[in-house]
């Protein structure tokens, strides 16, 4: 009997280690129920400071303040320098000529005109008049050396090397600042080698 006495208490060491995996279980569990509220909070508190920073730091930009508009009375001349801004057209050249570039012949019906300030307008026309023999000839050239493709409209539908190369052959004979736009409204290409 002495020896069944011996094996009841190691039985009891040995029931002590299967209580303390229980009790570490019922740990992990706790842990997983907390873990939850801890992200809640965390984004909680994450979503005050976002929102703290955006109102602080968000704050709308000052309103624009809008131009004033210069009003004229009934003679044209309005308040400060209205008047001077008014533009006229003055026609510039209206002939025919040739493009011979790329192996094929093309004659261009052009109509060129330029827009600038009236205060200007007489000088543009007198100098017009007195050069322009010297004027077609530099628009002829730059047209005969021009690419046809751009004249015809396909890569540069608005013209915009035409434009700014007589721009700059007008602005070196009628002077730099008098001419403020180089209107192309005719520029058209006739094929004469069929």
């Amino acid at each position: 009997m002495a020896e069944k006495a011996d094996k009841a208490p190691a039985a009891a060491p040995a029931a002590a280690p299967a209580a303390k995996p229980a009790a570490a279980g019922g740990g992990m569990a706790a842990m997983l129920t907390k873990t939850p509220v801890l992200l809640g909070g965390v984004m909680l508190i994450e979503a005050v400071v976002l929102f703290a920073g955006f109102k602080i730091l968000g704050s709308k930009p000052p309103a624009a303040v809008g131009a004033e508009i210069a009003q004229s009375d009934a003679d044209g001349h309005g308040k400060g320098k209205a008047g001077d801004k008014k533009t006229v057209e003055i026609q510039v050249a209206d002939f025919k000529c040739l493009n011979r570039s790329e192996g094929r012949t093309f004659l261009y019906d052009v109509s060129i005109y330029v827009v600038t300030k009236t205060q200007y307008q007489q000088r543009v026309e007198d100098t017009f008049k007195n050069n322009k023999a010297l004027i077609e000839d530099r628009i002829r050239t730059i047209i005969a050396e021009s690419d046809p493709d751009k004249l015809g409209g396909g890569s540069e539908p608005g013209l915009e090397t035409l434009r700014r190369q007589v721009k700059y052959q007008l602005d070196l004979i009628v002077g730099d600042g008098i001419i403020d736009e180089v209107l192309v409204p005719r520029c058209i290409p006739f094929r004469t080698d069929y």
